[in-house]
């Protein structure tokens, strides 16, 4: 069983864990794309041979953003120290409500962690712009669903 302090430090380490794997993805599918494209470029010219290089360069340039993308999402993530136990909803709250609990960090969706779903998102979402500066025990209206906060770690 977490402790709250191990529970947040543990989500941390499967968030940091998930945008490495990003990151690493990313880098190895740069890596076969280049690979790729010096191959077509030993191959024969033509039209073919052309539209071939091309795509794979607009498929380069978009494993670009994302890594430039999880890159930033890392850097983020970095700043923050897990065992920080706020009093208010701000980047890095773990947020404990009635109805869901989510992390504020980057916006990576639905993660699961012994058998409990939290939601991990961005600082700029709209659910976590309606909690912000919240405390413990406030309630809040949200898309016409009525939050408390349990606890805010």
């Amino acid at each position: 069983m977490h402790t709250p302090n191990t529970l947040k430090v543990d989500l941390y380490n499967k968030v940091q864990e998930l945008i490495q794997s990003k990151i690493k993805a990313n880098h190895n599918s740069i890596s076969a794309l280049k690979e790729s494209v010096a191959s077509e470029s030993k191959s024969t010219a033509g039209d073919k041979h052309e539209t071939g290089r091309a795509m794979m360069h607009l498929e380069q340039e978009k494993v670009m953003r994302q890594l430039t993308t999880n890159q930033k999402l890392k850097s983020i993530v970095d700043r923050i120290n897990p065992e920080v136990k706020n009093k208010t909803v701000q980047l890095g709250s773990l947020v404990i409500t009635n109805k869901i609990s989510f992390y504020i960090l980057a916006g990576l969706g639905q993660m699961e962690l012994n058998g409990q779903n939290y939601f991990v998102v961005s600082f700029q979402s709209d659910l976590v712009q309606a909690f912000k500066g919240k405390q413990k025990g406030d309630q809040i209206i949200f898309k016409d669903q009525s939050y408390t906060i349990e606890e805010i770690l």
